[in-house]
């Protein structure tokens, strides 16, 4: 079995489709991890995992981050690491709580509130993270200072949680984990309808747990795919629509959460391969979002596609939460450019979603 590499290759990409595309052609949809277990890459393979109860949840390797018990902490009590009946009762709690959010209001407001006109800013600090910012802030509760707040102490975590970890930084990460629980404990007083609902169910510990684990992976996360979204609408801006269809289309060229782990919790059979209980998967949603055997011309920006179902928010048990709230935030970022025709000046061309910060900047006008 080949032991998977991608990630190992320091320059960018024309497209997550070129990243993927050696490793699809030949077949190779399951392979070793180099970091343990097994690394899946296929469309199918992936979807069938994903509605499988036996690959499950992830916990944080306690002993790995011994030096960071604060970041331990935060990732151990969220909910995209738990498994069994507690991830169960907390996902069902979160889904409650977010049903009373009208998501598309609050991303309309939050794009509302974007200059007038603008000159030279850039397009991922300046336009997309106030905008994510503000959705963030008006789901949960938090006031202005204290969404810049936590949009700094997210920044301050990813020091020690990215794909090169710099462990230099590991006392300014540990604070800013205390600092993200403490803001969204604090949230819990701002009476927002999902914040009450879950303190409701859950408890005020919990559930400010539960707010800081999902804030801290939604933040980022949001922030890098929208950046990564809005680049290749630049690239196809004379077919672009305000649709679901096309910020279907845009979010599967992007893969905003490229990859997730689980953990299998008994053995089971995926293809021709046999998996042991205990084995660590790296599920590797923006290969299977441009496998050509779910896609046809992956690589191809096509808004009215209809094959199989992307993955760009993960499927089945341990689905990314926020994905109403991405897309709709995408929905009206793409109706405001469509509307402002503004100008976009920097290299949209090779990116890599997997090393965000290695991303030309792009300057945008309106």
């Amino acid at each position: 079995m080949k032991t998977f590499s991608t990630f190992d290759r320091p320059m960018g990409w024309p497209s997550l489709a070129a990243a993927f595309e050696a490793d699809l052609a030949a077949g190779d949809r399951i392979q070793k991890a180099p970091w343990g277990g097994l690394a899946v890459l296929g469309h199918a393979q992936l979807s069938a995992l994903a509605h499988n109860p036996a690959a499950d949840g992830m916990a944080p390797d306690a002993a790995a981050m011994a030096d960071t018990p604060a970041i331990y902490n935060l990732l151990v009590r969220s909910v995209f690491t738990k498994s069994g009946p507690a991830h169960r009762a907390d996902r069902a709690a979160l889904i409650a709580a977010l049903n009373l959010v009208d998501v598309s209001a609050i991303a309309e407001a939050a794009v509302a509130g974007l200059p007038r006109q603008a000159t030279g800013l850039d397009l991922r600090t300046e336009v997309i993270a106030p905008v994510v910012r503000a959705v963030w802030a008006s789901v949960i509760g938090y006031n202005e200072k204290a969404a810049l707040a936590l949009e700094q102490a997210v920044a301050d975590m990813a020091h020690v949680l990215s794909m090169a970890p710099d462990l230099s930084k590991a006392a300014l990460a540990e604070a800013a984990a205390l600092e993200a629980r403490a803001l969204s404990l604090a949230a819990l007083a701002n009476d927002a309808p999902f914040s009450r609902a879950l303190e409701v169910a859950v408890g005020a510990g919990k559930a400010a747990d539960l707010i800081a684990g999902m804030v801290f992976d939604a933040i980022e996360t949001s922030t890098t795919g929208l950046a990564a979204c809005l680049r290749i609408a630049a690239e196809n801006r004379d077919t672009l629509a305000a649709t679901p269809q096309c910020t279907n289309e845009l979010l599967r060229l992007a893969s905003p959460a490229p990859m997730t782990m689980r953990l299998t919790t008994a053995p089971l059979r995926l293809d021709e391969t046999e998996i042991a209980a205990g084995t660590a998967l790296s599920m590797l949603w923006a290969a299977g979002n441009h496998d050509p055997l779910a896609f046809h011309r992956p690589e191809r920006f096509d808004p009215a596609r209809q094959e199989a179902r992307p993955l760009m928010f993960g499927m089945g048990q341990h689905a990314c939460l926020g994905h109403a709230l991405v897309r709709a935030t995408l929905q009206a970022l793409l109706a405001f450019f469509i509307a402002r025709q503004p100008q976009i000046e920097g290299d949209t061309g090779v990116w890599n979603i997997l090393q965000p910060s290695d991303m030309p900047s792009l300057k945008i006008s309106w």
